[in-house]
């Protein structure tokens, strides 16, 4: 199995943090579009060709973690959709397989204490922007093996699972499982996800408590060697999602331990 490692905000060199990547026995590093260095204009698929050839890496790529496609404002959508597009083109150019994405639940109101969501409200003009981004992306990667990754942050809502039941049934998505984020919303996201296990391709793999979220393997009470094989018996990629390279450090020990590290 792939161990991979996330976007640093301690290593704003991405040479750098490709170095720490292979000098540590990682095979990938996730990308995270989020950070300027990740921005266009910022990096080229030419330079992070380079990076992979020189230090033997592979990469995987974390749209923007605000990108939203399903934006009801036309401009708004025009630029998430440009940004989107162009982490597409990097993979084409570097033969990245994984591209996750968040679902942004959007605007909100509170009635009566409930929080009432304006896609649920508007869910007919949602599911159609939807279906838009399906076209989308079904052009976009067209005779290409990468495909999205819709990842678990909050718990998904029910307007939410519409979605993705529908974008499910494109060749071009997948589901990319974050267990931490699973267990901070109540572990009501699993289930749904292997019920679609046959589009489960990658996982964020990170301890977590009820206060804190993105630790070391090993720091909090999670069943990790669980969710490890998990998502060997799935032929998935896996990120140590941690948020310093200490933790990483920390999270290739656990797997050691646990004699699941098999990275060269």
């Amino acid at each position: 199995m792939n161990y991979g490692i996330p976007t640093l905000m301690e290593f704003p060199d991405i040479e750098d943090l490709a170095a720490f990547c292979r000098n540590h026995g990682f095979s990938f590093i996730e990308m995270n579009m989020t950070f300027p260095w990740f921005q266009m204009g910022s990096v080229t698929a030419e330079r992070l060709r380079d990076l992979k050839n020189k230090y033997g890496i592979g990469l995987t790529i974390h749209l923007h973690d605000q990108v939203n496609p399903f934006e009801f404002s036309p401009e708004m959508r025009r630029g998430h959709l440009e940004n989107i597009q162009f982490a597409m083109e990097l993979a084409d150019a570097l033969d990245i397989t994984r591209l996750t994405m968040h679902l942004i639940p959007g605007t909100y109101s509170s009635i009566n204490g409930k929080k009432k969501y304006l896609y649920e409200q508007c869910k007919d003009h949602y599911l159609d922007l939807v279906q838009a981004f399906i076209r989308f992306a079904d052009k976009s990667l067209d005779g290409s093996s990468t495909l999205i990754c819709l990842e678990n942050t909050g718990g998904f809502l029910p307007f939410q699972r519409e979605a993705i039941d529908l974008m499910l049934q494109s060749d071009h998505f997948g589901l990319t499982f974050d267990i931490g984020h699973n267990y901070k919303a109540g572990g009501g996201d699993e289930a749904f996800i292997l019920v679609h296990d046959q589009k489960l391709k990658h996982f964020h793999i990170h301890d977590c408590s009820l206060k804190s979220n993105h630790l070391a393997f090993g720091a909090a009470g999670l069943d990790l060697v669980r969710y490890l094989k998990m998502a060997e018996s799935y032929g998935c990629s896996v990120v140590a999602e941690v948020k310093e390279s200490s933790a990483l450090l920390q999270s290739k020990k656990y797997l050691m331990d646990h004699k699941l590290w098999n990275n060269a």
